[in-house]
C-alpha cells in the first residue's frame, strides 16, 4: 500500500481545512474551538475503548476472572488523577506532556519503523507535537499550559527564543533521522510527507486546532487500526461483536464524562478556557490509565512471542 488510509484521512482533512479557511476566512474562535471539542470528545478520547478489551486480555495473563479488577482500577486511576490536579497540576501536567510524547510517538513509529522502537527514538518522534507549537506559537502554547497549572518561568519565552535555532535543527534531525531509519522508499516519503503536514497545521492554525486535527484524524485512527488489527487475531465472529458493544459503551461513557466537565468549568470560566480546561484535563486523565493498559498488553506480547 503507497499510502494509509489513516496518513491519508489527515493530510486531506488537514489541507481541506487550510484551503477552507484560506477561501473563506478563519471561522469564529469560539465555533472553531467548540467544534474542536466536539471531535476530541468523540473521534479522538473515544480510541481508549479498546483498553476494555485489552484489559480482559491482562487479566486472563494474571489469571483473574473477575472484570471489576480491572474497572476499580481504571476508574480509580481517573478520578486520582483528576483529584490531584488540584493539588499537583505542575507534576501531572508535566507528566502527561511526557507520557503523551511518548505515546505519540511510538503509535507513530510502530507504523513506520520495521523494528520495535525504544524509549528515546519515541521522545524523539513524539516531540513534533510538542516543540512545533512552542516554536511557532510560543506565547499561546505557554497560555494553554498556564491554564492547567504548568506555569512555565518567566524566562521561558526567552528561553526558547534564545534557543530556536536549536530547538529547530533538534525537529529537523527527528525528520532526517527516522527517514534514514525508514526502510522502503513509499514509507519514506509518506512520513516526510506526514510530518511536513503536522508543521503546517501548526503553522496555519492555533496549537489547539492543529492538535485536534493531528489527535483525531492521525493518531486515534493509526491507534484504531493497530488496535483492530491486533485483536482480530484469533477472535471469532462473536467476539468481534462484542468488543464493538464494548467500545460504543465506553465511548459514550467517555463522551459523558467530557460533557459534564465542561458543563461544571463553563460556569467558572469563559466559554473558550472551559474548552482548553475540560480537554486537557479530561485527556490526562484518560491517558495516563490508557497508557498504563498499553504497556503490560505490550509486555505481555513480548513474552509470548
Amino acid at each position: 500500500m503507497i499510502i494509509s488510509l489513516h496518513t491519508f484521512l489527515f493530510i486531506a482533512i488537514t489541507t481541506l481545512s487550510i484551503l477552507l479557511s484560506f477561501l473563506f476566512g478563519y471561522p469564529n474562535t469560539d465555533i472553531i474551538n467548540f467544534l474542536c471539542f466536539i471531535f476530541i470528545i468523540t473521534i479522538g478520547a473515544s480510541h481508549g475503548a479498546f483498553d476494555k478489551s485489552k484489559g480482559k486480555k491482562i487479566l486472563n495473563h494474571f489469571k483473574i476472572e473477575s472484570t471489576f479488577v480491572f474497572y476499580f482500577l481504571y476508574i480509580s486511576t481517573i478520578f486520582t488523577i483528576i483529584l490531584s490536579w488540584v493539588y499537583i497540576p505542575q507534576i501531572l501536567t508535566f507528566l502527561f506532556l511526557l507520557i503523551s510524547v511518548y505515546h505519540f510517538g511510538g503509535e507513530d513509529l510502530d507504523y513506520y519503523l520495521s523494528y520495535k522502537s525504544n524509549f528515546a527514538e519515541n521522545i524523539l518522534r513524539g516531540i513534533i507535537v510538542l516543540l512545533t507549537p512552542l516554536l511557532i506559537k510560543t506565547e499561546l502554547t505557554l497560555y494553554l499550559f498556564d491554564l492547567v497549572g504548568l506555569s512555565f518561568p518567566l524566562y521561558s519565552f526567552e528561553f526558547i527564543q534564545s534557543y530556536y535555532y536549536l530547538l529547530t535543527s533538534l525537529l529537523l534531525f527527528s525528520i532526517l533521522y527516522f527517514t534514514y531509519k525508514i526502510n522502503f522508499l513509499n514509507k519514506k516519503l509518506l512520513f516526510i510527507a506526514e510530518s511536513s503536514m503536522i508543521f503546517m497545521s501548526f503553522i496555519y492554525f492555533s496549537p489547539f486546532v492543529a492538535f485536534t486535527l493531528y489527535f483525531c484524524f492521525l493518531h486515534s485512527p493509526r491507534h484504531y487500526y493497530n488496535s483492530i488489527k491486533d485483536l482480530k487475531k484469533n477472535l471469532d465472529y462473536s467476539s468481534i461483536n462484542q468488543i464493538n458493544k464494548d467500545i460504543l459503551s465506553l465511548t459514550l461513557a467517555t463522551i459523558s464524562m467530557f460533557i459534564a466537565s465542561f458543563i461544571f468549568l463553563y460556569y467558572r470560566y469563559p466559554l473558550n478556557e472551559s474548552i482548553y480546561i475540560a480537554s486537557i484535563i479530561g485527556l490526562a486523565s484518560l491517558t495516563f490509565p490508557h497508557i498504563i493498559v498499553e504497556l503490560i498488553d505490550d509486555k505481555i506480547k513480548q513474552r509470548t512471542l
